[in-house]
């Protein structure tokens, strides 16, 4: 038994399958079961049996399971104390955000990280909120940012901020006037343009919609919040994007916000991580740093960047700041 043999098996057992462990691991298939294949004959033992849904561990699986994740772990442990002995922090970690997220991490964050951690190799990949609560169960990255509620069984979130819900209007055609809010009821009846299950807002929303006995209408459904802007623009539809969102773009003067009542509809973005992954030193450092660069005051004269809740541009954006600080009028 070697060290390994006890990671594909940890690999293949939390993916529930063989395939997703190599991608995982980047390894090929074939090579990841003849380490697991050699380690059962090893141990006498079948670890695994197959079954309608993949594969499952069998009893004799479950508790090799137990002790490889605390050999592992300690292992780990161990090469984070002979790092500590050298000068800056050592390792690899891999960071996962939704568009938008990305881009200000870039901004921010990486010359953060690169100060402080000089020595430590950093991978920034993007990714929808689902995709990135499943990659950290894979154990493809680290750490994440999502949006919304935790979307699946074993992600611990950190809630940094919650951002309000705005209905975008071509101006022109805007449906309510300027100084307005719109309930959720109203909704229902504008045609929309929204993001495709299982997007947080998407979700959001209609289940608000289900909750009040109603439901939406959505004539388009695209990825994207430049898209449902263009479109919008375009006279296309209403779309509905969050304050974070709105923030991080110059919007034209041809949009109009209007704040989402009745009930009041919020988006939070929070980071992510495994609740049964030990977060490494490095790990856990950077946490705090992204906390840190995504919570901070935004910069004078930094359109680039808007740190949240956001640092409007445009005179759209200075509207819907306005609007916060006076209130309205639900319809």
């Amino acid at each position: 038994m070697d060290f390994k043999q006890l990671q594909y098996f940890v690999a293949v057992a939390e993916a529930g399958s063989f395939t997703k462990a190599a991608l995982r691991l980047a390894v090929d298939q074939p090579a990841l079961s003849k380490q697991v294949r050699r380690l059962e004959i090893e141990l006498r033992q079948a670890l695994f049996r197959r079954n309608g849904r993949g594969i499952a561990l069998t009893e004799g699986g479950k508790v090799l399971l137990a002790h490889a994740r605390g050999i592992l772990n300690q292992v780990e442990q161990t090469r984070e104390a002979l790092d500590a002995t050298r000068d800056g922090a050592l390792g690899n970690i891999a960071i996962a955000a939704p568009a938008l997220v990305k881009r200000l991490l870039t901004a921010t964050f990486v010359t953060a990280f690169r100060s402080r951690f000089p020595q430590a190799s950093l991978e920034i990949v993007e990714g929808r909120s689902s995709a990135i609560q499943e990659w950290l169960l894979e154990g493809r990255i680290d750490i994440g940012v999502v949006h919304g509620p935790a979307s699946r069984p074993g992600i611990e979130l950190i809630r940094l901020t919650d951002h309000d819900l705005y209905l975008v209007s071509p101006r022109k055609r805007a449906p309510f006037p300027a100084s307005a809010a719109v309930s959720v009821r109203t909704l229902e009846k504008l045609p929309l343009i929204l993001p495709s299950p299982p997007h947080s807002v998407r979700m959001l929303l209609e289940e608000e919609a289900a909750r009040l006995g109603g439901g939406l209408h959505v004539v388009l459904q695209v990825e994207g919040a430049e898209f449902i802007v263009e479109l919008v623009q375009q006279g296309h539809g209403f779309g509905i994007l969050s304050s974070f969102s709105l923030s991080m773009r110059n919007l034209s003067d041809e949009l109009q916000l209007t704040p989402i009542v009745q009930p009041r509809l919020t988006r939070s973005l929070n980071i992510a991580f495994a609740s049964q992954r030990r977060l490494s030193k490095l790990a856990r450092e950077s946490l705090a740093l992204i906390q840190d660069c995504l919570l901070s005051p935004p910069v004078a004269g930094d359109t680039g960047s808007g740190q949240l809740p956001g640092a409007q541009s445009g005179s759209a954006a200075l509207r819907l700041r306005g609007r916060l600080r006076r209130g309205a009028t639900a319809w």
